[in-house]
């Protein structure tokens, strides 16, 4: 990812969030807003610039899926009749969650990786109000991609000026930080498995 955002420029931050926020569950978006703050960090454009496309980026996607879901996704979902017997109490539930916690969920699921992926055309298919649903996704994306982009810009300064002071000590306790994070995660994932 660094390289393509460094050859490129931003607009691969602006189309691989466009894309992630659109639909695409697997595309890395959160991670090229990462990248891109990173390297502005260490002075390869502007973490303004880099925020400010990846909001833009974020607002468009999910807008885009919304009126995707809106207009046509029960059309679609009803294209097949398996389908639509399987999709159906799904769709019933989602209109009813989008009545009661449409704001909240719009707001939050921008924070977690597949549910940004698909809350816009979730929330189009749950027939969220088109007003609520664009006052949440823009509050959600300018949340998200500030908060992101400055805790990435940040912690890359940060890294950046440990390993440049201390050297080798820096990077060995950046791994030792990273590796011991993540037997935390592997760990408290297992205790929750087990209850």
């Amino acid at each position: 990812m660094t390289h393509f955002v460094e050859h490129y420029g931003l607009w691969v931050v602006f189309i691989v969030v466009f894309l992630e926020v659109a639909g695409l569950p697997f595309i890395p978006g959160e991670t090229a807003l990462i990248t891109a703050a990173v390297l502005a960090s260490q002075g390869h454009g502007s973490i303004v610039a880099t925020i400010a496309l990846a909001i833009a980026a974020a607002v468009l996607g999910a807008g885009i899926a919304y009126v995707i879901g809106h207009k046509w996704g029960r059309e679609l979902l009803a294209a097949w009749p398996w389908f639509e017997r399987v999709s159906r109490p799904g769709v019933d539930r989602s209109e009813r969650f989008f009545d009661d916690h449409g704001s909240k969920a719009v707001f939050l699921g921008r924070f977690l990786p597949v549910l940004r992926a698909t809350l816009g055309w979730m929330a189009g298919v749950g027939r969220m109000g088109r007003l609520p649903f664009a006052l949440w996704n823009v509050a959600g994306a300018v949340v998200w991609g500030i908060a992101i982009g400055l805790l990435a810009f940040y912690g890359g300064k940060a890294a950046a000026n440990a390993v440049q002071q201390y050297g080798l000590y820096a990077v060995a306790a950046i791994a030792v930080l990273a590796v011991g994070g993540w037997f935390v995660l592997r760990l408290g994932k297992r205790g929750l498995k087990a209850k």
